[in-house]
């Protein structure tokens, strides 16, 4: 399968940088709380075009549908995260250190799409996702009260902790809508 090097807005082919790290830029500038709805848009076309459409609005529905992976729908999150890319990064490299004996900083070029396979792909074995078996892991299904109080702890160390307020959810969220026609 080949990943796309370019995005079609209004007619005109657009190349774009592909890379994954400009990819995970583009996802910190959508959910960046501090920014407007148009310097989202702005951040995103600046960022993954090579060269700036014209069509801010169609650029923008098209560099999203790229970051889903080609998918139309804009899906919001209907549960809590268990992965952050930027607060993960590093479980991420020694995840597909171990997996796969790629070093991701030697491969800053890797094609978003094939990052995003990747990492779907990761066994349960790497620290990523034992990670995030952490973060979701029932604590009321543990009676031992050491046992218990040894995951709560864990739990604690690699928690998620910065979550966007609902306020800061809701301008994302409303972004995404302003995408759809």
């Amino acid at each position: 399968m080949s990943y796309p090097e370019a995005l079609v807005v209004g007619g005109v082919e657009y190349e774009i940088n592909t890379g994954y790290e400009y990819a995970l830029a583009c996802l910190r500038c959508i959910s960046d709380p501090n920014i407007s709805n148009i310097e989202r848009a702005i951040g995103v076309v600046g960022i993954l075009y090579k060269k700036e459409p014209t069509d801010l609005q169609e650029a923008v529905r098209m560099a999203v549908k790229y970051l889903q992976l080609g998918r139309d729908e804009f899906r919001v999150a209907d549960h809590k995260p268990d992965m952050d890319f930027e607060r993960d990064i590093h479980y991420i490299r020694a995840s597909f250190r171990s997996d796969y004996g790629i070093d991701l900083s030697r491969s800053k070029d890797m094609h978003w799409w094939e990052f995003s396979e990747l990492l779907q792909g990761l066994t349960d074995n790497c620290v990523l996702n034992r990670v995030r078996d952490l973060r979701n892991y029932d604590l009321s299904t543990v009676k031992d009260p050491k046992t218990r109080s040894r995951i709560a702890k864990a739990q604690q160390e690699v928690a998620l902790t910065e979550q966007l307020s609902k306020e800061d959810q809701e301008k994302i969220d409303e972004f995404f809508a302003q995408l759809k026609c």
